[in-house]
C-alpha cells in the first residue's frame, strides 16, 4: 500500500473530490471535519461516485441514489447492494492523503 496526495486538507466540508492514483479511482469525501476514502465508482451500476453529494455521514450516487456509508463503505439504501471499498485517509500537512494499493485490483 502506498500514500498518495490526494487534495488540500482546506477544503470544506460536504467537499466531494474523484482522484485517479494509478492504482485506484476514489473518492475523497469530507463531512463533519473527517476525512473519507472510497472506491469511485457506485456497486450498483458503476457510476461515478464523484458526481454524488453528501448526506450527513454518507455519500449518495448521482445516478440511481444508492447510499453508502462514509466510514465503512455499507450500502445504506439501495438500489446497490454491495458496499464500495474504503480507504485509510491522512492529513499531511495541508494535504490529504489516501492509502491505496501498489497495484490495480
Amino acid at each position: 500500500m502506498t500514500w498518495v496526495d490526494a487534495a488540500s486538507a482546506s477544503l470544506p466540508d460536504e467537499s466531494v473530490v474523484a482522484v485517479e492514483t494509478g492504482a485506484a479511482s476514489v473518492v475523497l469525501v469530507r463531512a463533519a471535519g473527517v476525512w473519507h476514502a472510497l472506491d469511485g465508482w457506485c456497486t450498483h451500476a458503476e457510476c461515478p461516485l464523484g458526481d454524488g453529494w453528501v448526506e450527513e455521514a454518507a455519500l449518495r450516487c448521482a445516478c440511481h441514489g444508492a447510499l453508502f456509508d462514509l466510514a465503512s463503505g455499507e450500502v445504506l439504501e439501495g438500489p446497490a447492494v454491495d458496499a464500495v471499498r474504503v480507504y485509510p485517509t491522512r492529513v499531511a500537512g495541508e494535504r490529504v492523503e489516501v492509502e491505496v494499493p501498489d497495484r490495480p485490483l
